[in-house]
C-alpha cells in the first residue's frame, strides 16, 4: 500500500531525515508528497546538518521547488554536531525559516541526554520565542504508550506551555516492533511496560493499537502523530475501522 491509499482525512505527512541521509532526498520526498496532494513536514535535525550553506540551500528548494509550509525542528540523533548547529534554537536564531509553521519535539518520557527539568527549560525557551516573535509553532512529541507518564508531563508543562500538542502515539504493530523502537528512541517508561507485558503473553505477536492512548488522552491534547512502524496498510486499515466505529456511536 503506498503513502497515496491513506485515508483523505490525513493532510500532513512528517518526513524523517536519518542520520547519515542526503537531505537532498528528503527533498524529493516532499516534492513527491505535494504532488500526490499532501502537506509535507520535513524534518530538519541540527545536529546533521554540515553547513549554513547545506542549510541554506535544503531550506530554499524545500521552499521552491516543494512548496513546504511547515517543518519540524530537532536536534536529531548524533550526540557531536556535524557542522555549526548543536539544537533547534541553534536553527532558529539563523532567520531561514521565516513564514513557516514550526513544529519543535516535545519529550514525555524525557531523552538520555536531558533530564526531564532541562527538556522542559528548552521548550519553555521555544515558547518565549514563539511569543517574542510572533511564529506559529507547533509541538510533536516523541511516542509512548504510557498514558501516566504523558499526563503527568502535560500537568508539568501546563504552567508555561501555549503551544498546540501533537501527541506521538505508534500505529497499531506488534510488541516486537515497538519493542525494538523504544530501544532505538528512548522512551524508557514505555519499553519497561512493553517488557513487562512481553512477559505476560509469552510470546511478541499481538497486534498493538494506540486506541486506549486516544481514548484516555484525547481531551488534553490538540491532535495526533501518528508513527508507522507497522506499515501504512495496517494503519490505514486501523484508521478507517476507528473512524466506522466512532460513527457508529455517533
Amino acid at each position: 500500500t503506498s503513502i497515496i491509499e491513506l485515508p483523505k482525512t490525513i493532510q500532513e505527512v512528517s518526513i524523517t531525515f536519518l542520520p547519515g541521509t542526503d537531505y537532498q532526498d528528503v527533498i524529493a520526498q516532499a516534492i513527491q508528497l505535494r504532488k500526490q496532494g499532501f502537506e509535507p513536514i520535513p524534518h530538519i535535525p541540527a545536529r546533521s546538518l554540515r553547513s549554513r550553506l547545506d542549510l541554506s540551500d535544503f531550506m530554499m528548494r524545500l521552499r521552491h521547488e516543494a512548496c513546504i509550509r511547515q517543518v519540524l525542528l530537532i536536534g536529531g540523533s548524533p550526540t557531536e554536531p556535524m557542522g555549526p548547529y548543536a539544537s533547534t534554537l541553534d536553527l532558529l536564531d539563523t532567520g531561514l525559516f521565516e513564514g513557516l509553521r514550526i513544529g519543535v519535539a516535545g519529550h514525555p518520557e524525557g531523552t538520555p541526554q536531558l533530564s526531564g527539568d532541562q527538556s522542559d527549560q528548552i521548550l519553555a525557551l521555544k515558547n518565549a520565542y514563539a511569543r517574542d516573535t510572533g511564529t506559529e509553532m507547533f509541538v510533536v512529541t516523541q511516542w509512548s504508550l504510557d498514558v501516566d507518564a504523558i499526563a503527568t508531563w502535560l500537568d508539568r508543562i501546563e504552567a508555561f506551555n501555549t503551544l498546540p500538542i501533537y501527541l506521538g502515539i505508534p500505529g497499531p504493530t506488534t510488541p516486537a516492533s515497538l519493542l525494538k523502537f523504544a530501544r532505538i528512541c528512548g522512551v524508557k517508561a514505555s519499553l519497561i511496560g512493553l517488557r513487562h507485558q512481553s512477559a505476560r503473553l509469552g510470546q511478541l505477536i499481538t497486534v498493538q493499537t494506540p486506541d486506549y492512548l486516544i481514548d484516555a488522552l484525547q481531551n488534553r491534547v490538540d491532535h495526533f502523530h501518528l508513527y508507522t512502524f507497522g506499515g501504512i496498510k495496517r494503519t490505514r486499515e486501523w484508521l478507517i475501522d476507528r473512524r466506522a466505529k466512532v460513527l457508529l456511536q455517533m
